[in-house]
This record gives structure tokens, C-alpha cells and sequence, in this order.
């Protein structure tokens, strides 16, 4: 390695020649440049959280190749008086119309057109529930009272009290991407604001909801980035006083952004719901490394050394202790791609690659600019030797007083023991909104006056072909979908069972006794052909061999979510007969991540923590020096699991990463700190002096990194979306409490149990 540092710092210019070769080229596949147009997106799909392999992804992928896609975009349109005047229900009609035309909407389904079955003058007839609107007060009754005794209609698109309609817009296929890009919710409730300016209008619906999280993660991106690398700077100037100083860090860690940009362009990914968090996890750890090396090229200054020799000397020193701490930070990340999640087993990939980037410009870019600046103005030693006197003083006070250190800090995990037993798994687009987000209260209003933006498929399977053109399996279906609509978290449910039984009463002349399923098969294929629809194409498949009972209701956290369903499946279960049945649905698929998201918490964490054993004990070349190295590390990591349960923050796909970061950020200041310790402890011999002066050493370069890394995570708590700023929260929380771990009982437990001694230093 001698060598390799031999030649960063005699042959900057190569090396930075090498460094621009790199960065042009991870630029030119970040963006197509010809084309304008950046190759990195940004995308919120679902089938980035849900597990590869998983039967629910596969039930959910086979439920949308048969009935359709799952993307209803809902309009709510809530009045002061009724629905049923003159001058509403022309307006409805009018958004209809208007909305219909917006490009990417397939069709729309509202009041004015949706399909009426009913009986004139003897003749059963189709059409829509109003061409005409009607002008007189008895018009306007007779209608009323139509549209309310359809079961059909009411609380699919009107609310039972007739204040409130909805207008289910269907998009055409495309993905979430296209979908946002074209703003397609948006126009849509621009045209409802435009045709009912004196009425409350509502978006909801989950492809609203995806685009609105799509549009936070980009705008979060934009401002967060800017705003993290000011925070790097004035630390920075605080640390170093100096250009270079400042230059250096912020140049290390725009050249890993890049180059991880690049990978992920490249590879064909895009940012998420999850690897959102990368830039500024690179913008954090990459200015630690490079400010390791700023500090100590700065030391040797302050020995007398200069030029590429005194870059030559700081790298023997820093090189491989920063090397080590990438090792043990990548090994963290990677220990994530164990779950089934796609979008964590990104997060994992790249934060490594974004580690090994940082690490490798910090060791490569800032010493060789280093090493072409000539007479570098020495950093004032004054603060250096404040921080050092009171980093000395903390050290005695540990030393001194490490059975209450210690037992101070063993209180604190068993109060963070108490707290586990109390965490709640959950995710969901609607919860990651905040409570005062536009959308979500119009989701929440829309949930509470009309049936709901919530939508369940309660999918049956015969496995024959026109299974549900027989009177008993509907007569099933029927009874089923009655049981679930009895439930207290439904709203409303649809299915071709509701058809089948208005027609039958259409044809008995209105007779409310003919509101059955009829008992010939024969009569029910007729029905079946005469009013066939586009709504009936997603409620039964082609074959007939398979049904779905649309359910809509209001959003559910996902513990309750489950539990619903859960219970509909079990009554579903019961039927019998040879039917397969099951729920699906984004909503509900995401719902049972929960479980997932636990167990790859536990195999992630169990992969980083043995993974950074398995360093540790071949670096200190001893077990018990490993195992005790590890104890420091845990504690934030117990500490995080106790916040989760004591604050009420969900440990969800977001939160669940926080563990396996802390664990491989957090070490990283430990490594320096028991390198230096054994290191002092071959010089004095007295484990005591050692620790003071281990602590000595490293207190400016751990402080520095470590308020950097909190500046760069606090960014995060400004976020629009709750997970991602409860990610900011609890980061910089944890990574504070791993300093104050790394200052007060790491120097306690190293004397205590004399890590100083036993093992050989594997450094080279």
C-alpha cells in the first residue's frame, strides 16, 4: 500500500487526470446529454416495496392481468344543500364531459353516465342516469328517487345523504411515472375547481397519492441537497478554518454522489421511496472520510513535514483506518440487500457503492490536490487545544469513574429494552403524508362523506369456465359481499351479483321481490349479454370462471388494514366448493409488508452485525477484543429500538433502516478511537494515559464527522413526507448518542476490560 500512497502523492496530477476521466463519463450516463433529459428518475412503484417471490405479489400480478389495473383516481364533490338541483346536476354533468377530454383519462364514471337499468313503459331500457337534467321540481324528485333506490349507485357514486357524488376517473395504462409526468390528477382537479368553484372538491385515490409522493421526493431532493452541503461547509470552516478545508470535503463527497448517480442510472434504477435517502447518506459519510484525511495532512503540517511527502505521511496514518471504517459501513449496507424488498435491497447496494466511492475519492481526489498546494496556511491551533484539553478531561472523568459510566449507561438500555416490546409495524402511502398535507385531508374527507378512497378486491376463483353465470355460486358471491358490506370498516362494496339483480328487476317491472339473483342459468347468460359494460370487464373475468367484489372504505393503518383482512379471508375460506379466494390490491399487499419488513429488520441487522464481528476479529486478530469492540456499536442500535416503541414511530420500510446505518456509521468512530487507544498503549503502557490521550487525538476529526453527519440527517426532518423526516429525526438523535457512546463508555469499557492488551494489530 506503501506505494499506492507513494504515488497519489507524488502523481496528483495523474490521479486527478483519472479522477475528471471518471466524473465525465458518470455525468454523461446520469444525463443524455443530446437529449437534454436526466436518465435518473424518480418513481414511487409499488412493486419496489413489495417482496419478490411473495404469493400476495403473484395473486396481486394474476388479479390485474385478469380484471384490469388498480388505479382509480377518485373526484369527491361535496354541496351545502343536494346534489339533485338543476344547476348540480348540470355541473356534473359538464366535469363529466371536461374530464373525459383530459389526455390519459380513459373514462370517467359520475352521475350524469353511469349505466341505469330500468323498466318505461314495459320495456327494460339502458342508458345513462340522465341525458336531459331535468327542470322542474318533479323531474328533479322522480330522478332522486331512482338514483338513491339503485344500489348500484349509492355509495359508489353518491353519498347515501345525497350531499356528495364521486366521479371515478380510470387512467389509461401507463406507469406511475407517465402518470405524474403528465399531471394527470392534477388537470383533473382543475377542471372540478373550474366547473364548482362554491364546492368542496377532494382528490383521492392511490394514484394521486403515489404522484403527490413522487412530486415531495423531488422537491425534498432538490432543496435537501443544497441545504446539506451548506451545513457541511460551516462545519467545515469550524473544523478547519481554512479553503482547502472546506473545499476538499464538499469536492469528496460531490464526486461519490456523481459516481453513485451514475450506477444507479446505469444499472437501469431509479430513486424511490427508499433509496431517496442515499444522496444524503453519502453527502454524510463521505465528508467523514475526507475530513480523517483533511485532519491528519493538517497534523503532519504541524510536525513540520510539507509538500508531497507530508500527504505521503498522513496517508500511511489515515489510509487504512479509513479503508477499515468503509469496510465495516459498506458491510452494514450491504447486510439490507438480505431482505425481500426491492427497494431496500437497492438502498443497501448503493449506499455501498456510494461508501466505496466516497472513500475511494477522499483517498485518492483530496490528497492529491493536497499535494499541489503550495505553503498551505497552517489551521490555528487554539480550538484544536481546547477541544483537546476538554476531550483529556472526559477521559480522566471515564476512567475514573467507569462503573458509573457504565452503569448509567446499562439503565439506559434497559429502559430501551422496556420500549421494544412496545413497537408498531406499519407502512402506508396515506400515513407517510403529513397530517396537514392538502391531499391527505381531502382523502380524509373523502373517507368520512362518501364511501371511501380504500379499495379491496375480494377475488373468487371456480376454476371452470362460466362458473358465475350459475345461480348458487352467485348466490355465494352474494352472500359473501353482504357480509362484508355488514362490516364496520366498509363503505361500499360492487359486484356483478348487484347487476345481475337489478336487471332481474328491471324486467319484473320494478318489483322489489325480483331484486334476487334469478334461479335459470339460461337467464342469467341473457343478462349477462344484454347489459354488458366496461365496469363488468373489471368485476368479472372473460372466462366467467373468476369474480371480484370491488370493496371500498376508508383508509386503514396497516395493523388494522391486516386485521380486516384477515377476517374477510377467513369468511371467504368458508365457502368451500372448491373455490379459491383470496384479497388483493395495492393497498393490501402493502399492508402485509409489515411482517417482511420485521423479519428483514432482524436478518439484516444479525448480517451486519456478524459480518462486523467477522472485521473486527480478523483487524484485532481477537475475539474478545471484537466482541467488546461490537458492545459500544449496540447500544445506539438498542437505543433506536427503544425510541421506536416509546414514541409511537412505526418501524416501517423507511424507519427499518436506520439500525444497519447507525451500526455501520457508529463503528467507524469507534475503530479510530481503538486504534489509537492500542496504539498509545505501546507507547505508555498505562491503559488510563492511553485513553486520555486516544481521546485526545480523536476528538476533532469524531466531532467533526459526527456533526456533519447530524447536519447532513437533520436535513431530512424537513421533509414533506412523515417517514422520511422520522428518518431524519431519529438518524441524528442516534448518531448523537453514538458520539456521546464513543466519548464516555468506550473509553470506560476499554479500560475496564483492558482491550489495550491481547491480540496483534493486523495493520499494513
Amino acid at each position: 500500500m506503501s506505494r499506492v500512497y507513494r504515488f497519489i502523492a507524488y502523481q496528483p496530477r495523474i490521479v486527478l487526470l483519472g479522477v475528471a476521466v471518471a466524473t465525465l463519463g458518470a455525468i454523461a450516463g446520469i444525463v443524455d446529454i443530446p437529449g437534454r433529459a436526466p436518465r435518473l428518475k424518480i418513481e414511487t412503484a409499488v412493486d419496489k416495496i413489495l417482496p419478490h417471490g411473495s404469493p400476495d405479489r403473484a395473486f396481486y400480478e394474476d388479479f390485474q392481468q385478469r380484471f384490469g389495473a388498480d388505479n382509480i383516481v377518485y373526484i369527491g364533490m361535496v354541496v351545502q344543500d343536494d346534489v339533485f338541483t338543476t344547476d348540480n346536476l348540470k355541473r356534473i354533468k359538464r366535469m363529466t364531459d371536461r374530464i373525459g377530454k383530459v389526455e390519459g383519462v380513459r373514462h370517467v364514471v359520475s352521475l350524469s353516465n353511469a349505466p341505469d337499468i330500468r323498466s318505461e313503459d314495459g320495456e327494460v331500457v339502458i342508458r345513462s342516469v340522465y341525458d336531459d337534467v331535468p327542470t322542474t321540481p318533479a323531474g328533479i324528485a322522480a330522478l332522486r328517487a331512482r338514483v338513491m333506490d339503485n344500489p348500484i349507485h349509492v355509495g359508489s357514486i353518491v353519498a347515501p345523504d345525497g350531499r356528495a357524488v364521486s366521479f371515478l376517473v380510470q387512467p389509461e395504462e401507463m406507469s406511475e411515472r407517465e402518470f405524474r409526468q403528465q399531471g394527470i390528477d392534477l388537470e383533473v382537479e382543475r377542471v372540478a375547481r373550474e366547473e364548482a368553484p362554491d364546492a368542496e372538491i377532494l382528490l383521492a385515490g392511490g394514484p394521486p397519492i403515489k404522484a403527490e409522493t413522487s412530486r415531495t421526493l423531488l422537491r425534498d431532493l432538490l432543496t435537501f441537497m443544497p441545504i446539506g452541503y451548506f451545513l457541511m461547509g460551516v462545519v467545515a470552516w469550524f473544523a478547519f478554518r481554512s479553503a482547502r478545508g472546506i473545499a476538499l470535503p464538499l469536492g469528496a463527497i460531490s464526486l461519490g454522489q456523481i459516481w453513485t448517480f451514475a450506477v444507479m442510472a446505469l444499472s437501469g434504477n431509479s430513486l424511490n421511496l427508499v433509496t431517496f435517502i442515499v444522496p444524503a447518506l453519502i453527502q454524510s459519510v463521505g465528508f467523514a472520510y475526507a475530513v480523517h484525511v483533511v485532519s491528519e495532512h493538517d497534523d503532519v503540517l504541524h510536525e513540520g513535514e510539507t509538500g508531497p511527502e507530508a500527504v505521503y505521511r498522513a496517508l500511511r496514518r489515515v489510509a487504512f483506518p479509513v479503508l477499515l471504517t468503509a469496510i465495516t459501513t459498506g458491510a452494514g449496507f450491504l447486510s439490507l440487500t438480505l431482505s425481500r424488498l426491492p427497494a431496500i435491497r437497492e438502498f443497501g447496494i448503493f449506499c455501498s457503492v456510494g461508501v466505496f466511492f466516497c472513500m475511494l475519492a477522499s483517498l485518492t481526489f483530496a490528497p492529491a490536490v493536497l499535494s499541489l498546494i503550495k505553503n498551505p496556511k497552517l489551521r490555528p491551533q487554539t480550538s484544536d487545544a481546547a477541544l483537546e484539553r476538554w476531550a483529556a478531561r472526559v477521559a480522566a472523568f471515564d476512567v475514573r469513574n467507569r462503573a458509573r459510566v457504565l452503569g448509567a449507561f446499562a439503565v439506559m438500555a434497559a429502559l430501551a429494552v422496556w420500549g421494544v416490546t412496545r413497537i408498531q409495524v406499519g407502512t402506508s402511502f396515506v400515513d407517510n403524508l403529513k397530517d396537514d398535507s392538502p391531499l391527505r385531508m381531502a382523502v380524509e374527507t373523502f373517507d368520512e362523506r362518501l364511501s371511501g378512497s380504500m379499495t379491496i378486491h375480494m377475488v373468487l376463483d371456480a376454476g371452470e369456465k362460466d362458473a358465475f353465470k350459475k345461480p348458487e355460486r352467485l348466490r355465494e358471491l352474494r352472500a359473501l359481499q353482504e357480509w362484508i358490506d355488514a362490516q364496520p370498516e366498509i363503505g361500499d362494496t360492487t359486484s356483478v351479483a348487484d347487476y345481475l339483480m337489478v336487471v332481474n328487476r328491471a324486467f319484473h317491472d320494478g318489483d322489489p321481490e325480483a331484486f334476487v339473483i334469478p334461479d335459470s342459468r339460461s337467464l342469467i347468460g341473457q343478462y349477462l349479454f344484454f347489459f354488458w359494460n366496461d365496469r363488468l370487464e373489471s368485476l368479472v373475468d372473460s372466462r366467467f370462471a373468476g369474480a371480484d367484489i370491488l370493496v371500498r372504505g376508508p383508509y386503514l393503518d396497516s395493523k388494522d388494514t391486516v386485521a380486516l383482512l384477515e377476517r374477510i379471508d377467513a369468511r371467504a375460506a368458508s365457502i368451500g366448493g372448491g373455490l379459491v379466494t383470496g384479497t388483493t390490491g395495492s393497498l393490501p399487499v402493502i399492508a402485509r409488508t409489515m411482517d417482511e419488513i420485521a423479519w428483514g429488520q432482524a436478518l439484516s441487522l444479525s448480517g451486519a452485525t456478524i459480518i462486523i464481528f467477522g472485521i473486527l476479529t480478523v483487524y484485532f486478530r481477537s475475539l474478545r477484543v471484537a466482541a467488546w469492540a461490537l458492545l459500544p456499536n449496540a447500544l445506539p442500535v438498542l437505543v433506536y429500538f427503544g425510541l421506536l416503541g416509546l414514541t409511537g414511530i412505526t418501524l416501517n420500510v423507511i424507519t427499518s433502516l436506520i439500525a444497519c446505518i447507525i451500526l455501520g456509521i457508529a463503528v467507524d468512530d469507534t475503530i479510530h478511537f481503538l486504534v489509537r487507544y492500542r496504539d498509545q498503549v505501546r507507547v505508555y503502557g498505562d491503559e488510563a494515559k492511553s485513553a486520555s490521550e486516544a481521546l485526545r487525538i480523536v476528538a476533532r476529526p469524531v466531532t467533526t464527522t459526527t456533526a456533519a453527519l447530524c447536519g447532513g440527517f437533520s436535513v431530512l426532518m424537513l421533509s414533506g413526507l412523515r417517514h422520511q423526516a422520522e428518518f431524519g429525526l431519529l438518524a441524528t438523535l442516534l448518531l448523537a448518542f453514538a458520539w456521546l457512546v464513543d466519548v464516555t463508555f468506550t473509553p470506560a469499557l476499554s479500560t475496564k476490560m483492558g482491550l489495550g492488551r491481547g491480540g496483534e494489530e493486523g495493520r499494513g
